[in-house]
């Protein structure tokens, strides 16, 4: 004989085990009580983690040696200075890199021209040219091992600057001729030029 029953039903299932002469199953366990999602909010929001400031790479409205703030259309970024406390030029911005500078160093205004009639005041003569300090291949070569260090430092490969000033290893530390052209060399990089620039510069200042 087959009876149909529902197993989910308590009351079915103890009438069928007192037919078969068995305990009647225990009623399946309801679903268990679900947590209640809802979480309780906290009365105030946490506190949000100010983010570390990162410090500039310099002083806001800084200036150099020539009163100038530093622009990123004719500075080199991030920002720095040469030896001299000049900003640094960007590359290819020499042009509009030393007009700046012009403009920036002009005289404010104009001496006021002499009354008709009186002789203008001829300038003193011109004191001869002094010759400049020869440079000492320590300052030279730590300048030049800098650049060499930075990315951007040098245009070219130290093997072609050298080439291209006729500078030779065997002497370089005792040739004043050699150590003032890459010292040149160097002064024009700083100044935006390109290598062709920077060789050509160097070699005019012999």
């Amino acid at each position: 004989m087959q009876i149909t029953f529902d197993p989910h039903n308590a009351q079915e299932c103890a009438t069928i085990a007192r037919l078969l002469g068995t305990a009647a199953p225990a009623p399946a366990d309801t679903a268990p009580d679900q947590p209640d999602t809802a979480t309780e909010q906290p009365d105030t929001a946490p506190a949000q983690t100010a983010e570390p400031e990162t410090a500039p790479e310099h002083t806001a409205g800084e200036t150099d040696c020539h009163g100038m703030v530093h622009d990123d259309t004719i500075h080199s970024t991030p920002a720095s200075k040469n030896a001299d406390g000049s900003w640094r030029a960007k590359r290819g911005q020499k042009e509009a890199y030393e007009a700046a500078i012009a403009a920036a160093t002009a005289p404010a205004a104009m001496p006021t021209p002499a009354p008709q009639g009186m002789p203008m005041p001829q300038p003193a003569s011109a004191a001869p040219a002094t010759p400049p300090a020869p440079i000492e291949y320590k300052t030279m070569a730590e300048r030049f091992m800098g650049k060499m260090a930075d990315p951007d430092g040098l245009p070219a490969e130290y093997e072609a600057i050298y080439t291209a000033l006729s500078i030779g290893y065997d002497d370089l530390e005792t040739n004043q001729t050699s150590i003032a052209r890459l010292w040149n060399y160097m002064d024009a990089v700083d100044n935006g030029d390109d290598h062709d620039g920077c060789v050509r510069h160097a070699m005019s200042a012999d």
